[in-house]
């Protein structure tokens, strides 16, 4: 159920695990991608409603002097281009203040819709940095490889001179071509590694194992193993084969065990 509502603050503030935070915006609440292993299924009312912030652009304008100078990330309880923006333009309206206000500004999305290239001159203006965090873990692309249509955007975008870092967060096994989707991506383009995990507070466990059974029953052993089991040896390889390339970064140092 979509749901439009009036937001109390433009931006709200995220712990991180160094003791610092940062600076979110959200222009949505909720998000419509579904994806089976978010963590935000710990909250047992995500996914029952998508709230849209119809007042969050006027509200940014009002309080962007208390965030003055700070970095600011947009999507973090929201995906800021999934389907809906191509109605409500919220991430675009709160990328144009941003941009009069010289804000260093991340953009995190993993949506598969190229809706993002429509705001790259956009991006351009911007005399602040810009940082696209570009998700290639979206599930209906999950087992594209080369063909996957992030690494599309993501090198569209960088062409066009816009900071980019690719986040294969989670790894899917075995449904994805790992080697087809580094050699596809723009090589000064770096990439994100992090392990597939489950929580079984939101039922992470029962939703990718299902996923699993329906689209790539051949794995179901396999995940199986690795999820429940302590199986290593694919992320093992993995580690092995890419932990010496300059552009290939694991987000947690536990790989190579």
């Amino acid at each position: 159920m979509v749901q439009e509502v009036i937001a109390e603050s433009a931006f709200t503030t995220e712990g991180q695990p160094d003791g610092t935070s940062i600076i979110i915006v959200d222009p949505y609440t909720g998000c419509e991608l579904k994806c089976p292993y978010c963590f935000q299924w710990n909250d047992s009312d995500w996914g029952k409603k998508i709230l849209v912030n119809l007042n969050i652009p006027e509200l940014l304008s009002r309080q962007i002097d208390e965030i003055r100078g700070a970095g600011v990330y947009i999507g973090s309880k929201c995906d800021p281009y999934m389907p809906l923006e191509q109605k409500y333009h919220l991430t675009r309206q709160c990328l144009g203040i941003l941009a009069k206000h010289n804000s260093h500004v991340y953009i995190t999305t993993k949506s598969d819709n190229q809706l993002i290239l429509k705001d790259s001159n956009l991006l351009k203006s911007f005399q602040a940095p810009v940082t696209v965090l570009m998700g290639l873990s979206n599930i209906s692309q999950a087992d594209k490889g080369r063909a996957n249509i992030n690494i599309q955007v993501a090198n569209e975008l960088k062409k066009q001179g816009i900071d980019v870092w690719c986040f294969i967060t989670p790894i899917l096994p075995y449904v994805m071509n790992i080697d087809e989707m580094i050699d596809e991506l723009d090589d000064g383009i770096p990439v994100y590694f992090d392990k597939l995990r489950v929580m079984t507070q939101g039922n992470q466990d029962k939703k990718i194992l299902g996923w699993i059974r329906s689209k790539y029953p051949q794995y179901f052993d396999e995940y199986t193993r690795i999820l429940f089991q302590g199986d290593t040896v694919y992320y093992r390889e993995l580690y092995t084969k890419y932990s010496r390339n300059p552009r290939c970064r694991f987000m947690t140092d536990e790989w190579g065990a």
